[in-house]
């Protein structure tokens, strides 16, 4: 029998831009958990990272912040807690942004369902 949960990595390490990028969309016929996001700072001054949940058909903006310019410590590796354990449906996905550009890489985790 097949298993409908799949461990995954949503994000693999991406260098994140100074505008928001869609790094994620949860797949159709789909629910996606958010279990593990990190962000790691590559610069030798502190930057920061806004990270969107965005609905499907959305626009990532102050509505949908998670993160808002959470500022990350140079040679700094955070975990992103506020982000974890929330639910995306099929089409609503992850955006992110960078205060400083290709200074900070990105990773998510979660689980995939089948529904």
């Amino acid at each position: 029998m097949a298993s409908n949960i799949t461990n995954r990595r949503f994000v693999e390490s991406t260098v994140l831009t100074t505008s928001a990028v869609t790094e994620y969309t949860a797949p159709v016929a789909t629910r996606s958990i958010i279990k593990k996001v990190t962000v790691t700072n590559t610069s030798v001054t502190a930057a920061t990272v806004t990270v969107y949940l965005v609905n499907s058909g959305g626009t990532a903006g102050v509505t949908n912040a998670n993160v808002q310019a959470q500022t990350v410590g140079a040679s700094q590796t955070v975990e992103l807690y506020t982000v974890e354990n929330h639910t995306l449906e099929s089409g609503d996905f992850i955006s992110a942004l960078a205060g400083t550009g290709a200074v900070l890489n990105l990773m998510v985790s979660g689980i995939e369902v089948l529904v």
